[in-house]
């Protein structure tokens, strides 16, 4: 609380600082008013100087210069009075012709003047006087008031030299201009030497006086102004670190002190300033200090036969408390080793009797009671250890009961009753016994039992759910955020032979980067909170469908539960089936259209060609080429999509491959020439013969080394073919046998064609369109974009199946099964039905055109 007191150190703190800040006002001021008038006295000075050695360069130059001048040009009784009298000239310009009279004043006189213009006033007399009392004195000096004015007076003595005595010696002498101007009385009879007059020069330094003062009351009042400001920063930084400390620790004092004996204390607070009260009040607490160790000292020595029996009290009640702590630990030791209840109560009842000293202990299972351990083992009925009739009460109720020779112990958890202990004492005795230690007793040994019971649960349910996460088909996997693996099924391990929980999980899933996997859609699931569904592409290649469960409940935070499933014959199936649908869809269409449009080429070009034949201009003769051959380009797209659109028209072989590829190699070789690339073929030897005709394979060989050519660079182009065999498991034979003609090399396996160049390749987004009908990335003119799709259709028809890739080159890998062991029959007529050459004649071409030709 606040008292009238506690200002008394801030109020003399206050009149001392206040007291400082004057004084230091005042002596700043005075200095200041100091040195500005000294630094006014220097000016005026310095503005004197400078007006009197105007005045003496003038009358050396009238004297010197501008008298003798003129005396060479008039006759010598002349004088000119305004060109050779100094006196007149200094008077006339400094005093007639001064235009800054309130800047200087400047007066030349005399106590007897020729000109009463330079009569002498009463100041001038009083110096002029001085000078001549005073023959060595050369300058006088100081501040005096002129017409209300105060000035800077600066006084020089001028005397008579030989050359003045022309005009101020015998007025015989004089010029006539002079007496008749002046006349012959005043200014005359002055000899060599004597005391003219003076010079006179004031400067007025009112309005510098003004300014001083007004600059000495400025800087008075900033002093002033910032001397209170930081006066009241003072004050409140000293009273925040002085008088609030000061205030908060009377007030500990006031409340930590409140009883009548300290009353002694609270009035020192009271008396004079805040700094002498606590001093005070601290030598009154310590004089208290001191008779209260005085009162301890006392009562130590008293104190300590006190503690002394306290202790030992308190050493046997500790020891006794120790020895039972030791029983609970032992019973969870027991927990941990038992796997039954006989077990445990077999390691736990001869304890606890020794615990208490007791001859026996038996233990009764509730609710039923069929089950009875008892320690040590009788070798039959016992009667003496059999339970009361009413045991179940006492279990129910939860309180010890003490007998003659037997204490009965509930053995409970606190929401289920587990049995009854019972211990014996033989001779009928019962030793002092406390009721608490023996309820806290059976509680532990119903949570022992109790646990026993959940730990039992536990590992049967553990092993359910074992059988069932190693019993599911699929890989299932327990992945933590990280993507660490924790646990993995028996189809997860045989999916990563090898690998073991604690692998990344791109480990398991067939060399999947860590980046990806720290970076991709698969962590990111992991991280999740929400269920999600993706689909990885693996080497192989294969593709896995993964659904990722994130635990989002108990300890298992950050964790997943990740579920797989191999889909790659999925998708494969589901690709030839829109592939299907795409040329099943494209061949009704070219069945349609092909008589409409089949007719009018032949009939243009037959047309085109009778009249080759008649015309002789030979620009006529190229116009009509040009007409042949587009006409014939467009017959060629038309009967690819025929062949598209008819069906099983493939013969099974069988072939020889690696001779269709050497002869395919020598057909091709003055192209490759000409594009300047190579072709390396790599055979395989005892290649087994293919299930497909040799046109077919001729057919699907050309597009494929069409292609290759069209892409490689000019110069630097070169084409590897492959071949080799492949097991009867070479190739999923579901992908074969999907539109049918499942039975094709089953037993005998299959063959791999690899044909690969060192192209530009083909982008990722061009890789699911590549087999469409009219998909091209050629220039206009140059492809149909049929050439792909017919070599995905006469594989499809042969069983066999195509891949691509196209990551540094276009690399196609063709699988094409093995032919059986059948005899060997004829191959098919080379050629593709409506196929013929480019000089097919006018009626070749018209047959073509028919209906019958179409259906062919």
């Amino acid at each position: 609380m606040s008292h009238p007191l506690h200002g008394k150190i801030q109020h003399k703190f206050l009149l001392g600082l206040a007291c400082i800040f004057l004084l230091l006002g005042g002596v700043f001021l005075f200095s200041l008013n100091l040195h500005l008038r000294e630094m006014l006295h220097i000016e005026a000075e310095a503005k004197a100087e400078l007006v009197f050695s105007h005045v003496s360069s003038l009358q050396q130059y009238v004297r010197d210069t501008l008298r003798p001048s003129v005396r060479g040009h008039i006759p010598d009784e002349d004088f000119l009075l305004e060109a050779m009298s100094t006196s007149f000239v200094t008077r006339k310009v400094f005093v007639e012709l001064n235009g800054q009279r309130d800047q200087y004043l400047y007066r030349r006189v005399s106590m007897t003047p020729r000109n009463p213009a330079s009569q002498a006033n009463d100041l001038e007399r009083e110096l002029i006087t001085g000078f001549r009392n005073d023959g060595a004195l050369r300058t006088l000096r100081g501040y005096r008031v002129i017409d209300g004015v105060e000035h800077y007076i600066l006084a020089r003595p001028v005397y008579f030299e030989a050359d003045c005595m022309y005009c101020h010696g015998d007025p015989s002498d004089a010029p006539r201009v002079l007496l008749d101007r002046y006349g012959a009385v005043r200014g005359f009879g002055h000899k060599d030497g004597d005391l003219a007059g003076m010079d006179f020069v004031g400067m007025p330094v009112d309005r510098s006086v003004q300014q001083v003062r007004e600059a000495i009351t400025l800087f008075g009042s900033s002093f002033y102004a910032a001397a209170a400001g930081v006066f009241l920063l003072i004050i409140i930084f000293f009273n925040r670190l002085v008088v609030a400390n000061l205030r908060r620790l009377t007030a500990i004092f006031r409340q930590n002190f409140q009883s009548p004996g300290d009353r002694n204390i609270l009035n020192r607070l009271d008396e004079g300033d805040e700094i002498n009260s606590l001093m005070e009040a601290f030598g009154a607490f310590a004089a208290h200090l001191r008779e209260a160790r005085v009162k301890l000292e006392d009562y130590a020595a008293n104190l300590e036969d006190k503690v002394r029996e306290r202790t030992e009290d308190l050493s046997l009640e500790a020891s006794e408390h120790r020895t039972d702590v030791e029983l609970f630990v032992d019973l969870l030791g027991d927990l941990n080793s038992s796997q039954s209840h006989a077990e445990l109560l077999q390691g736990a009842l001869p304890r606890i009797a020794a615990r208490f000293g007791a001859s026996r202990a038996t233990y009764l299972c509730a609710p039923m009671g069929r089950e009875q351990y008892a320690w040590p083992t009788p070798p039959g009925p016992d009667d003496a250890t059999r339970m009361p009739e009413d045991w179940l009460n006492v279990v129910n109720a939860r309180q010890v009961r003490v007998e003659p020779g037997r204490v009965l112990v509930p053995v409970s958890t606190s929401d289920f009753s587990r049995g009854l202990m019972a211990l014996y004492w033989e001779h009928g005795g019962t030793p002092d016994l406390t009721p608490e230690v023996l309820l806290a007793l059976g509680q532990q040994l119903g949570i022992a039992i109790e646990n026993l019971d959940a730990i039992d649960a536990l590992l049967r349910q553990n092993r359910l759910l074992e059988l069932i996460f190693e019993g599911i088909s699929d890989p299932v996997l327990l992945v933590e955020e990280g993507g660490t693996v924790v646990l993995a099924n028996t189809s997860a391990r045989a999916l990563a032979d090898g690998v073991r929980p604690g692998a990344r999980i791109g480990t398991w899933l067939g060399s999947i980067s860590e980046k990806a996997l720290a970076d991709g859609d698969l962590a990111a699931a992991i991280a999740g909170r929400d269920p999600s569904n993706l689909e990885l592409e693996l080497p192989g290649p294969r593709v896995m469908a993964v659904s990722v469960y994130p635990l989002r409940d108990g300890g298992d935070m950050g964790r997943a539960v990740v579920y797989l499933r191999d889909t790659t014959l999925e998708r494969r199936v589901r690709a030839q089936m829109q592939q299907s649908e795409k040329l099943a869809a494209l061949g009704q269409l070219a069945a349609g259209l092909a008589h409409e449009i089949n007719n009018p080429l032949g009939v243009i070009n037959c047309y085109a060609q009778l009249l080759q034949k008649t015309q002789q201009d030979p620009q006529a003769q190229e116009d009509l080429e040009v007409i042949v051959q587009h006409t014939q380009k467009a017959r060629l797209v038309l009967q690819d999509l025929l062949g598209l659109a008819r069906a099983n028209r493939t013969l099974t072989g069988p072939s020889d491959l690696n001779a269709v590829l050497r002869d395919m190699a020598q057909i091709f070789r003055v192209q490759l020439e000409s594009a300047g690339a190579d072709i390396e073929l790599d055979l395989a030897r005892g290649l087994p013969r293919v299930a497909a005709d040799t046109t077919s394979l001729e057919q699907i060989l050309t597009n494929l080394l069409v292609n290759a050519i069209d892409a490689m660079p000019q110069g630097k182009g070169r084409i590897r073919v492959r071949t080799e065999p492949l097991g009867a498991m070479g190739i999923d034979a579901a992908g074969a046998d999907a539109e049918g003609d499942s039975g094709r090399g089953r037993s005998g396996g299959y063959v791999r064609l690899t044909v690969s160049d060192n192209g530009p390749g083909i982008p990722p987004e061009n890789m699911t369109q590549i087999f469409d009908p009219f998909f091209t990335t050629k220039e206009i003119g140059k492809g149909t974009g049929l050439g792909l799709t017919v070599v995905h259709e006469l594989l499809r028809d042969l069983g066999g199946m195509v891949e691509v890739t196209g990551d540094g080159g276009a690399t196609f890998v063709i699988t094409l099964p093995v032919a059986p062991e059948l005899p060997e029959m004829p191959e098919a007529p080379e050629g593709r039905g409506a196929d013929g050459g480019d000089d097919a004649t006018c009626a070749d071409s018209a047959n073509r055109a028919t209906p019958e030709g179409d259906s062919a």
